[in-house]
């Protein structure tokens, strides 16, 4: 039997091209999808909550398409929990060796990208209440993230973002 190695590196909180190496940092815990969203149960295991150390964890997988992503807190909001990660998909072939990178953002990271979204969505067509509902939810977005402190990396992003707006 062929399987392959998934190794999973998460980055530091706010930080999309470091590793969270660190000793003492909270551990993250590791969940692997089928890309319709059911957890991967193979060979007798479920893929869920699977605990990193130094930002790292290498699990054996079976070939297949995936869907990769960490958070911070396993007990919440199943079947993933709370504060998720980026999510990336992965293929893995027999005999595979493959890496992937979770960015762990920060909350104003989330709540920066959130507000985007809703105002990319408020630009379009959409139903008198939906929209209504979503400028409101703007705006408590926005007054949120008055109170938030802010991350370098998010604030070089937006800076970026508004600029390429025009």
């Amino acid at each position: 039997m062929s399987t392959a190695k998934l190794n999973v590196w998460v980055t530091q909180k706010g930080e999309p091209c470091r590793i969270d190496g660190k000793r003492d940092a909270p551990p993250l815990f590791v969940y692997v999808l089928h890309c319709n969203g059911e957890v991967l149960e193979w060979c007798g295991r479920r893929y869920v909550a699977m605990e990193t150390k130094c930002g790292h964890l290498e699990v054996e997988i079976p070939v297949g398409c995936y869907v990769v992503g960490a958070v911070e807190n396993p007990h919440g909001i199943p079947p993933l929990g709370n504060h998720l990660t980026h999510i990336q998909i992965v293929r893995a072939n027999c005999g595979d060796h493959v890496c992937v990178t979770l960015f762990n953002p920060t909350f104003h990271f989330c709540s920066h990208w959130f507000r985007t979204a809703m105002e990319v969505h408020l630009a379009g067509e959409l139903p008198g209440e939906i929209a209504g509902r979503m400028k409101e939810a703007l705006q408590a977005v926005a007054r949120l993230e008055e109170v938030l402190p802010p991350d370098e990396f998010t604030v070089r992003q937006a800076r970026e973002l508004r600029i390429g707006r025009g």
